[in-house]
């Protein structure tokens, strides 16, 4: 895109599809005690919405096939690796770690997207940008504080949490670059289709858990179709436009709706701090908003990520994007 105007639906989409990641953990608390695993949760969620996003590209008609020969099976090895590993750090890190420190830890993320970005990818970076997540994080940490109680650290949940907001900065890098190259619905199907594979292979050595009441299978469709399939492709669509940087600003909603689900749905306090915090975040991912820029264009040199990048996809396929 060449005018910062046209990307709009860019960021909303980064915007609304965060917010609806919002409502997992309050999900996920329910399908735990319908007796699943997070495996098993997980697994369901990606295999559910993989024939969601299947029925949405045969009736837009892309051809997955096409995609995989021009080079998407990039993005099933980046969804079965990185995308997996992200999501395991972090349900592992909350099994002993307390909740409120595996989220602050998770939420550097967008520094350490913009680190990458700056150092490894070259990328010019704003002093708005600097300052945007500086507010942001000074708001996560006055939602997050009130949970730290001082005690001892979990070691264990410790080593898990750290990592993943480095692989989850990764993760967003090289999307960001990989998926110009294909359509929201394909990106999406390979990151899920190498996140199902991940997580059903786990769930193969661990069991297979499946839903105890119907109450547990109607929460797996919705968020294998809400937070599940839609996120994915908002998730496709936006990254590549906007840029690793741009997106780990705006995807910050997720904290947001997060926090409303507890106020609104689960009696916690309205305190000061978390109102202040709440805040903080909101005017962060507002003024980056308004400010945003189209992702910069790839280099046609050499690049950390250059061999991920597939050729240009076929007349076949680009001209249905």
């Amino acid at each position: 895109m060449n005018s910062a105007s046209h990307l709009w639906p860019a960021a909303l989409a980064a915007i609304g599809g965060s917010a609806l990641v919002g409502v997992m953990p309050l999900v996920a608390l329910r399908l735990y005690a319908d007796g699943l695993s997070a495996p098993s949760m997980l697994f369901w969620r990606y295999a559910f919405a993989l024939v969601v996003l299947a029925a949405a590209i045969k009736l837009t008609g892309l051809h997955l096939r096409q995609g995989w020969r021009d080079g998407a099976w990039r993005v099933v090895v980046v969804g079965a690796t990185l995308g997996a590993a992200q999501t395991i750090c972090f349900w592992q890190s909350i099994k002993t770690l307390e909740t409120s420190i595996a989220v602050l830890l998770f939420y550097t993320y967008p520094a350490v997207t913009l680190a990458l970005d700056r150092l490894v990818f070259k990328q010019p970076i704003r002093p708005l940008a600097i300052m945007c997540i500086a507010v942001i994080l000074v708001g996560a940490g006055l939602i997050t504080g009130p949970g730290l109680h001082g005690g001892t650290l979990d070691l264990r949940g410790l080593l898990w949490a750290l990592p993943s907001p480095l692989i989850y900065a990764l993760y967003l890098a090289i999307n960001a670059r990989l998926l110009r190259r294909y359509p929201p619905l394909i990106g999406a199907s390979g990151l899920f289709g190498g996140m199902a594979i991940t997580f059903g292979i786990a769930a193969g050595f661990l069991g297979l858990d499946v839903p105890t009441s119907s109450t547990g299978w109607l929460l797996l469709v919705f968020v294998a179709m809400g937070p599940g399939a839609l996120t994915m492709t908002l998730f496709t669509y936006s990254v590549p436009r906007l840029g690793a940087s741009s997106f780990a600003i705006l995807a910050n909603a997720e904290l947001v709706t997060v926090v409303l689900i507890g106020t609104l749905l689960l009696g916690e306090a309205v305190t000061l701090g978390r109102a202040i915090g709440g805040a903080l975040i909101v005017a962060g991912i507002v003024a980056h908003a308004l400010s945003r820029q189209p992702a910069p264009a790839l280099e046609a040199s050499p690049s950390p990520a250059s061999a991920l990048r597939p050729e240009a996809p076929s007349p076949a396929l680009r001209e249905r994007v």
